[in-house]
């Protein structure tokens, strides 16, 4: 059978176990959703707008480590990917971008949706790689190295760029299967003298603490976290995009979250360490500056060496697959003694922890306090703990990254790079269509949510088992009280109307609730979990606490 540039891209795709494409269509897309409906093996994923078909990918490969995989057609509709890509480079999730292009003999001419596309994604913080493909015959081994770059290091984003004359032209090529290779590519671990130079560091330290970071977020790295911990007894951070690493089990050792506001009783333990342990810490996550102001002993474990300064200097680095080289760190150490000293730390600020997330006592009655959601969310997660959590920017994703528990790796998304608002929606999406047997909670404020609030659409079509739960302030809260806090409180430009979010969710078939009590979200959220179909809640919030999201207070040295 005759085969074209555009069939061996999908070849190729389907040989290394492919299974979504997120696609907005437009002509110079066509060769390619032609060669994906001959084959039939992927499913093609339309969307509402290529942005969030970026997302969507972006969202498939944070939670698989596999690169998603989106299309999209020339000029703006290429352009849509800017912030999608860079949000999964700066937020290390590979994603294989692919755009239809003009013919070659028309590129840089006068011509509609031609602008020069590869250029613009060949940036080190849009993509990893990026690249205009010349030779149809090239197709096959172009998607692979693209591919495993996308994966090898720092994860993150690449972009093909390919004219429709090399999608058109016949080829005798056949795809080429490489993830074979690419599984090769986490078996290295670091010898036996830089493990042993990590334990004495380990066995020398009085105040040892643990940040786990987004690079470790794995089921393998959680067992090789969890036989450290319970062998060592170390206390445990975590980055907001790391959470879920740990079980009830290990109670005694978790201090809670790292990062944003640097305010948290994490961050205060992190202060009082003499040993700090990154384990997969994309330094994005956690900037080093705010937390190792004082020389601390670092020893990093991880897949990269992230960026070096004055403050992020590691007295060792154990590189390659993280679990196996904490693994192996386990074996050669003898039962760390914890002092009393640093017990006593970490249980006063643990006790500050759960102090903060405290519902107070008295709250508004025609709308629902911030820790009222945090705990009706809490309980209900507590009750199926398979739940995936989807967060989008703002506010709302403060007071869940803060205090809000899950129980699997992968299973909190949020951006920590970008902080890119729309992400919400479209990642629920690539989770319920990984996940369809458990039940995804996406949460988005009445600002973010709107970015990407189209994909309703998508998730109608689909059916799938999602809760979008929706924070109404009628502002930009996130930016409102940082306004007030630096400018003396005065704001500007956040204020925004009032949509009937209810009624928007039902005009596209979904069943939805409005609340304004605890007692009343608690009831919608156990209806929607009582089915697999899409539901939407939601939530008139009193916002005025939020101001004091950021507020910090000197750190106690203890």
């Amino acid at each position: 059978m005759n085969k074209n540039g555009a069939d061996l891209i999908v070849d190729t795709l389907i040989k290394n176990g492919v299974e979504y494409v997120f696609q907005l269509p437009g002509g110079k897309l066509g060769p390619l959703l032609m060669a994906l409906k001959k084959r039939e093996e992927i499913k093609v994923v339309t969307v509402r707008h290529e942005q969030n078909a970026g997302f969507m990918a972006q969202g498939i490969g944070r939670m698989t480590g596999k690169p998603g995989v989106v299309m999209t057609t020339s000029g703006p509709g290429a352009l849509n990917l800017v912030t999608p890509l860079a949000t999964a480079t700066s937020d290390g999730d590979p994603v294989l971008a692919i755009a239809g292009q003009v013919p070659q003999a028309k590129l840089v001419t006068p011509y509609p949706q031609n602008p020069n596309i590869s250029g613009v994604m060949n940036d080190s913080t849009i993509t990893k790689y990026a690249k205009e493909i010349q030779h149809t015959d090239a197709l096959a081994d172009e998607v692979a190295n693209a591919y495993v770059s996308s994966i090898n290091g720092n994860p993150g984003a690449v972009f093909m760029d390919i004219p429709g004359n090399i999608l058109l032209a016949e080829t005798t090529k056949s795809g080429l299967a490489f993830s074979t290779l690419v599984n090769q590519l986490d078996n290295t671990i670091s010898d036996e003298t830089a493990i042993l130079s990590a334990v004495e560091k380990i066995k020398a330290a009085k105040r040892p603490v643990i940040i786990v970071g987004a690079r470790a977020a794995d089921d393998n790295a959680a067992a090789a976290i969890q036989a450290f911990v319970k062998k060592t007894g170390i206390p445990v951070v975590e980055t907001f995009e790391a959470t879920g690493l740990l079980t009830d089990e290990f109670s005694q050792n978790y201090v809670g979250r790292v990062g944003l506001f640097n305010n948290l009783p994490g961050d205060e333990l992190v202060f009082n360490s003499d040993l700090v342990i990154t384990l997969g810490l994309n330094l994005v996550e956690y900037w080093a500056s705010v937390w190792n102001t004082d020389n601390k002993r670092i020893i990093d474990i991880d897949t990269v060496v992230d960026h070096l300064d004055e403050t992020y200097l590691p007295d060792t680095i154990l590189l390659g697959n993280i679990a196996k080289n904490l693994k192996n760190i386990t074996n050669s150490i003898t039962d760390q003694a914890i002092t009393d000293e640093w017990k006593m730390v970490v249980h006063d600020l643990q006790e500050k922890l759960t102090a903060k997330k405290k519902v107070p006592s008295q709250t508004t009655e025609d709308a629902l306090h911030p820790l009222e959601i945090v705990d009706s969310l809490q309980k209900i997660i507590d009750a199926h703990q398979n739940t995936t959590v989807v967060m989008d920017g703002g506010s709302h994703e403060v007071w869940l990254g803060s205090y809000l528990k899950v129980y699997r790796p992968k299973h909190f998304l949020m951006s920590d790079g970008e902080q890119t608002l729309g992400v919400g929606l479209p990642w629920a999406i690539s989770a319920a269509l990984l996940r369809p047997e458990e039940k995804i909670l996406s949460s988005g404020g009445d600002g973010s949510f709107m970015f990407s609030s189209q994909e309703l659409a998508t998730v109608a079509h689909y059916n799938l088992n999602i809760v979008q739960v929706i924070w109404v302030d009628k502002e930009y809260n996130m930016v409102e009280f940082q306004q007030e806090l630096d400018y003396n409180g005065q704001k500007e430009g956040v204020d925004i109307d009032y949509i009937g979010y209810k009624e928007m969710a039902e005009s596209y078939g979904i069943k939805a609730v409005r609340v304004r009590s605890k007692e009343a979200l608690d009831a919608a959220l156990k209806e929607a979990y009582a089915t697999s179909e899409p539901r939407v809640i939601e939530m008139i919030e009193d916002n005025h606490e939020n101001i004091h999201l950021r507020d910090k207070e000197p750190f106690k040295k203890y």
